[in-house]
């Protein structure tokens, strides 16, 4: 017998269905993209448990007769392509044929669908790739599809899925990238029976505020550029609304969602000095041209595209973003509303130890809301604090063991920190020891003390809170909102104080003692950032929430520090448990040997 045999049709839908289906957010992705083709101007998503359970898309479309539903089902069966000059000029989302066929292999669903004018419309039922059942039913206006246990009978592919929450975030991702491209389409979202989203047909920047929150719509720069067949249109957030994190850029080519690293690139470096190293600004834009300037079929999921004349594109969209900022004066952050810092009384010390606090002078230090800590002027004088620290007798034992491993601290029985210690470029802390020198960052540093208290917190008790006199209500994205309700058990063992208050909607009526905060908004933003950003990179969720915290509360690089803030800092460093790495792995100290600074004055 040969070898080499043509697999059966299961088998291969099958295969497909692991190319096009990799999750719910795909299959939604599909049927809404069929939902577009037909014509439809008001589409309803309805999933459960995250999409796993079921994933309902129903539409006003033009429908389908009852031999149409049979043969959409069918693997290579399309209605949007015949020949080859069709597959070069794709107009459409969908023309491959492969998606319905791939969806049906590996769940069960069901459809109805009625052709528009017609008195009698088609129900379909096909389960893991086997015909069931067509039969008339009442007519309902456009098309239904319900998938229901995605990859029951794949159970490999199953257990690949991620929590509910993780599937629904992904969801919303989608949902949001629909509705930006197509404001003219009404959108409905509903997760186990919650609205979250009703979106109706709107201008560009009512949609961008309906999906995110009015922040955004205040914080736009429109752009309109055109070169030749080239055109792109659009809004870029200004500085207000840039991240910490990737997410929230969407381009868009004739109206479909792409991914392409070369052409955000375009985009991202169009903002020039304006960004920092790790910033994302947000950004909606839709590039068009001919659709032979651009080939959609290199990809089973159509997400990536291959541009004929790259270099020209790329030019074109960087060029096009400069312009636009340039010519826009709503580009920097809003620096008119000020807001007073708040500054907490530090949790009580052992005895001998103290902590530099700000005076009552410097209490009136102010800080755009808006604006991250790190880019207040350097003069502006940051506090340090520490959680209530482990007691005096651990503290002098974990320093005792470091002084003995590292041998170039102290020989006493008693340890004492050296007592010298000097701020260098408001960024590093030099301190001379037995064997040298010692460099200290003073972010990462600081980032270490408080990742072990708040590890230590989050596991023998809840840290103090401090009451806000005035609480605070933040509004979210929904994916934010999912992502704070699921850390938000380990959000409180540190000190916050939230509570649900309306649909993507949170109170904050505490937050943690001893810190000093400015805008309780950007810093929980940027800790949901942090934790998203590093979330597949630590080892439990308690370590994520630990470390997002720390990152984002430390003393920043370039604030300037009293000597007792400095000597304060050492002391708490060399009492962790790893005074040498920061969370994600950074060195805190560089040790300069007497022997290598020796060397440096050929005196060896």
């Amino acid at each position: 017998m040969a070898k080499i045999r043509i697999l059966p049709e299961h088998l291969t839908n099958k295969i497909a269905a692991g190319e096009v289906v990799q999750r719910p957010a795909s299959l939604v992705k599909e049927l809404v993209e069929n939902s577009l083709d037909a014509g439809a101007t008001d589409i309803v998503v309805v999933i459960k448990n995250g999409g796993k359970s079921l994933c309902e898309v129903s539409d006003n479309g033009e429908g389908m007769s009852k031999d149409d539903l049979l043969l959409a089902f069918e693997r290579y069966a399309t209605s949007k392509i015949a020949t080859v000059e069709d597959l070069i000029n794709i107009r459409t989302l969908g023309f491959r044929g492969e998606a319905l066929a791939s969806i049906a292999a590996v769940a069960m669903v069901t459809a109805h669908s009625t052709l528009r004018g017609a008195d009698t419309g088609y129900q379909l039922h096909i389960e893991g790739g086997t015909f069931r059942e067509i039969k008339p039913c009442p007519p309902q206006e456009g098309t239904l599809i319900a998938v229901r246990n995605l990859f029951y009978n794949i159970p490999a592919r199953r257990k690949f899925l991620k929590s509910a929450e993780v599937e629904y975030r992904h969801i919303v991702e989608i949902i949001q990238k629909f509705a930006l491209a197509h404001n003219q389409v009404s959108f409905k979202l509903i997760h186990n029976d919650r609205e979250i989203y009703n979106l109706r047909a709107e201008s560009q920047t009512d949609r961008i505020a309906n999906l995110f929150n009015d922040e955004y719509a205040a914080n736009l720069v429109p752009i309109e550029w055109q070169a030749g067949e080239l055109k792109v249109t659009g809004y870029l957030g200004n500085l207000n609304l840039v991240r910490a994190r990737g997410g929230e850029q969407f381009l868009f080519v004739n109206q479909r969602f792409v991914t392409d690293r070369l052409m955000n690139h375009a985009i991202i470096t169009g903002y020039g000095s304006l960004l920092s190293r790790n910033e994302y600004p947000f950004y909606c834009l839709n590039l068009a041209l001919p659709p032979d300037a651009v080939d959609v079929n290199v990809h089973p999921t159509k997400m990536e595209v291959k541009f004929r004349n790259q270099d020209e594109v790329y030019q074109f969209l960087h060029q096009g973003v400069t312009r636009a900022l340039q010519a826009s004066d709503h580009v920097m952050p809003n620096l008119g509303r000020f807001a007073p810092a708040h500054y907490y009384s530090p949790p009580d010390l052992p005895k001998g130890r103290t902590t530099a606090w700000p005076s009552e002078s410097s209490s009136g230090v102010k800080k755009p809301p808006a604006v991250q800590t790190d880019a207040l002027p350097a003069g502006n004088q940051s506090s340090l604090s520490f959680a209530p620290p482990v007691e005096k007798e651990k503290w002098q034992e974990r320093a005792r063991r470091f002084a003995e491993q590292t041998k170039t601290i102290t020989d006493s029985d008693d340890f004492q920190p050296v007592i010298r210690v000097f701020q260098v470029h408001n960024k590093y802390i030099v301190s001379q020891v037995k064997s040298g020198l010692v460099i200290i960052d003073q972010h990462v540093a600081h980032e270490r003390i408080l990742f072990e208290e708040a590890l230590e917190a989050m596991s023998q008790g809840n840290w103090r809170a401090q009451q806000l006199l005035f609480p605070v209500v933040l509004e979210m994205t929904p994916t934010d909102f999912s992502t704070l309700l699921q850390i938000l058990p380990f959000l409180e063992k540190l000190g916050f104080r939230l509570k649900e208050f309306g649909k993507n909607t949170v109170l904050v009526e505490a937050v943690p003692a001893g810190i000093r905060w400015g805008n309780e908004q950007s810093i929980l933003k940027e800790i949901l950032d942090h934790y998203q950003e590093y979330g597949t990179k630590d080892t439990s969720i308690q370590e994520r929430v630990a470390a997002a915290y720390a990152c984002k509360a430390a003393v920043k690089s370039g604030d300037a520090l009293q000597p007792e803030e400095m000597q304060n800092l050492v002391d708490h460093l060399f009492a962790t448990k790893n005074p040498y790495f920061c969370p994600h792995g950074r060195p805190i100290i560089v040790n300069l040997s007497l022997k290598e600074l020796d060397k440096r004055f050929e005196r060896a």
